[in-house]
């Protein structure tokens, strides 16, 4: 927070009077009144040249300059476009500079008079986040119940323009025409011709920014989509044949799915599947063979990484939505973690669609930020500091080296507990096996001595349990298939009488499965005779056979 609030406070009305500016130029352009138009124009770039002198102290995430730089960078363009009396005026104001207007107001507001102030954090995230950063056209969309378009389809995009040429191809020949979209193309401070090649195109919309900024980009396009769905697409994705039917047909299946990602290599959170191959045309051969829509290959997850990304416009980017941009991750990272917890917590599915497979190059320059930066660390702490849990905590993902051991059983119930799971992905993975050989039976049941992880744990299940002490009589009148144990091991295999209580709740055909994340938890558990145990990815699992 900066400590001249009578400053901010006239900022804030300034950038406030340049939304109204520039909605009166966007009138002015509407009924050809040009040289209003013009003349508005010039004052916003003299009000902005002066701003961006006379603002010295800055916060270190927000640079009142580079803002301001890309204001008028928007600005001159369209007043080229006001000489040749284009077309593409309106949207050029409406689309791109009001927008960034916007965003600017949002950012300046947040980092001078939020950000570090925890007493403020709080009531602005219960109060003042989703209306601050709401899509006003899916606003009136939800109210009458009508969308523009379908789906919004968004490609950000910043420099590597060989790879932004295959992605956008990609979509122009492999989205349907008969799916109303909108085609938003971004340019992020690029110099390699990007915006040419976009201009070439003549998509739905182009937003183009002069400087790089992460921080702008997404909060400001955030609030120009008018799909009912929004897909999200990095300049490093390929698409696929049938890749939108599925995505859609998958979204559609249940009001409560509000996000879905397909499957791609190149990725964390094992969101790939097996296959090999060296040539585009073997990658389309495969995915065309892949991409035929298939319920029983629709995981629910945790959590989801996104470089290609399918939501619901109203569970993220409405005033009734959970909010999908969060200024506080100021490394761009871990946003993706931020949005899946909002939606997992509001109640929503997290779904990876293995019926959908697209081609990810990987980010190359994401990587060496990571590296020299150490912006995952970072941004890491700063989710644990926004959430109070770490993203990378016992169960975001699940262990695929503890789930290869595992028997399906393809008939009857199945009871799966899990003690101390985290968020709890090797459960959910469970239930997934069995879904995907047909059993539709399979329950889950958590007990946590942490409540920070209720939340997370109740949107797969309605049986959760938060006490203070786990004993073997938690959920005493059932028995289970499978119990998993994966946290604070010492303290609840204290006695042997808790561990063999737990034996006894293991169905025939069953097991217990202990993770050791600690010497000393190998320690106790190697003296309990175990079937067998396993080096896994997050620990060492001791497992007992019934």
């Amino acid at each position: 927070m900066l400590k001249d609030q009578p400053q901010i406070a006239q900022v804030l009305k300034i950038i406030s009077e340049l939304v109204e500016a520039a909605e009166y130029m966007n009138s002015c352009a509407e009924s050809r009144k040009f040289e209003q138009l013009e003349k508005s124009a010039t004052n916003m770039i003299q009000t902005l040249q002066t701003l961006a002198y006379q603002i010295k102290q800055e916060n270190a995430f927000i640079s009142v300059s580079a803002s301001c730089e890309n204001l008028i960078y928007s600005i001159n363009n369209i007043l080229k476009l006001v000489k040749t009396r284009s077309e593409k005026i309106c949207s050029k104001i409406e689309f791109e500079l009001i927008p960034i207007l916007q965003d600017f107001y949002y950012d300046f507001y947040f980092f001078t008079s939020v950000f570090g102030n925890k007493e403020k954090e709080k009531k602005h995230y219960q109060e003042e986040f989703v209306p601050m950063t709401r899509n006003s056209y899916i606003d009136k969309s939800m109210k009458t119940g009508k969308y523009k378009y379908d789906v919004s389809i968004a490609v950000f995009a910043y420099n590597k323009l060989e790879y932004t040429k295959q992605c956008v191809e990609s979509i122009i020949k492999h989205t349907p025409s008969y799916i109303n979209y909108e085609l938003i193309l971004i340019d992020n401070g690029s110099n390699d011709g990007t915006y040419e090649y976009f201009e070439s195109l003549s998509p739905t919309k182009i937003f183009k920014l002069k400087l790089n900024s992460l921080n702008m980009v997404f909060g400001a396009v955030s609030r120009i989509y008018e799909g009912r769905y929004i897909l999200l697409i990095s300049n490093d994705i390929v698409v696929t044949e049938n890749y939108l039917d599925n995505l859609i047909k998958c979204i559609e299946s249940d009001p409560k799915i509000a996000m879905v990602v397909p499957t791609t290599p190149n990725i964390s959170n094992c969101q790939t599947i097996p296959v090999k191959y060296s040539t585009f045309d073997e990658m389309n051969a495969f995915a065309k063979a892949n991409n035929i829509s298939n319920p029983i290959r629709w995981e629910e997850r945790t959590r989801l990484c996104n470089p290609v990304s399918f939501y619901r416009s109203d569970t993220v980017i409405s005033s009734k939505g959970v909010g999908v941009i969060d200024k506080y991750f100021i490394y761009s990272e871990f946003s993706d973690d931020a949005v899946s917890l909002r939606l997992r917590r509001a109640g929503y599915k997290l779904i990876l669609a293995k019926d959908c497979y697209c081609h990810h190059f990987g980010s190359v320059t994401l990587r060496e930020a990571q590296i020299k930066e150490n912006t995952l660390g970072k941004s890491r702490k700063l989710f644990i500091d926004r959430y109070g849990v770490d993203a990378w905590n016992i169960g975001f993902c699940y262990d695929p080296k503890f789930i290869e051991v595992l028997t399906v059983k393809e008939k009857g119930r199945v009871n799966v507990l899990g003690i101390n799971s985290g968020f709890g992905s090797n459960s959910l993975k469970i239930k997934t096996l069995h879904r995907e050989v047909g059993n539709q039976e399979t329950e889950l049941f958590f007990v946590t001595d942490d409540e920070r992880y209720v939340p997370d744990l109740q949107a797969y299940s309605t049986n959760v349990r938060h006490v203070f002490e786990i004993t073997a009589d938690i959920f005493k009148d059932i028995s289970f298939d499978y119990i998993l144990l994966e946290a604070n091991v010492k303290k609840i295999i204290s006695t042997a009488d808790n561990f063999n209580k737990m034996k006894e709740k293991v169905n025939k055909g069953g097991m217990l499965a202990i993770c050791a994340t600690s010497p000393e938890d190998i320690e106790i558990l190697d003296r309990l005779n175990a079937d067998k145990s396993i080096d896994g990815n997050n620990g060492h699992w001791f497992i007992w056979t019934s």
